[in-house]
């Protein structure tokens, strides 16, 4: 009884940190939580080969997102972080460094000139990919990661030849890879219509 006194605690002054005062779990819909899986990211890789000997001390790399990712030599791993509740580009706090969320007076943008979190996480499943290749790993495992992250390493895989394995793409991931590699704009529209149209 006294852990659930003390969570419920726990979980009220987090609420408060966060800016939400006892909310109505009735009216959760399921868009609501969509949202929150969207700001839920994250990738864990491993190199196929078995190539690659793990590093004594994990590497953190500051992915040009503003990510970081941490580099095990034979394993690669990123998410928000310390981001996860500033919400990316949209929330202001008076300190960067400030680990408290209350800041509303707001003097800097939280992970600013890096778009919104899914563009964020684009673009550090893409850089994880890249790395791998710069690293010389002989492929890409994903071991787990949230569905938009693995699509993305996946696209980036097949733009810059590097194996990847451990995601299946559908028509929607095939058609998003296609209008990104695209060189132009006409090849877009030629790659969408092709994708959308049923084979015969």
């Amino acid at each position: 009884m006294v852990d659930t006194i003390d969570n419920d605690a726990e979980w009220k002054k987090t609420l408060r940190r966060l800016g939400i005062n006892d909310p109505d779990v009735s009216e959760v819909r399921p868009n609501d939580i969509l949202w929150l899986a969207k700001q839920w990211q994250f990738l864990q890789v491993v190199e196929s080969g078995g190539h690659q000997k793990p590093l004594e001390k994990p590497q953190l790399i500051e992915a040009k997102s503003g990510w970081t990712i941490i580099n095990y030599g034979d394993a690669m791993a990123t998410s928000p972080g310390k981001w996860i509740f500033r919400g990316g580009y949209f929330q202001f706090t008076e300190n960067m460094n400030d680990e408290d969320d209350d800041g509303s007076s707001g003097r800097g943008i939280v992970n600013g000139k890096h778009g919104t979190i899914v563009k964020q996480a684009f673009d550090s499943a893409a850089e994880i990919i890249q790395l791998a290749k710069e690293f010389g790993w002989s492929g890409v495992q994903i071991v787990d990661g949230h569905p938009d992250m693995q699509r993305a390493a996946w696209v980036e895989a097949c733009r810059i030849g590097v194996k990847l394995d451990g995601y299946v793409p559908d028509v929607e991931a095939e058609k998003i890879r296609r209008r990104i590699v695209s060189e132009t704009l006409g090849e877009m529209y030629e790659a969408l219509k092709e994708t959308a149209q049923p084979k015969r």
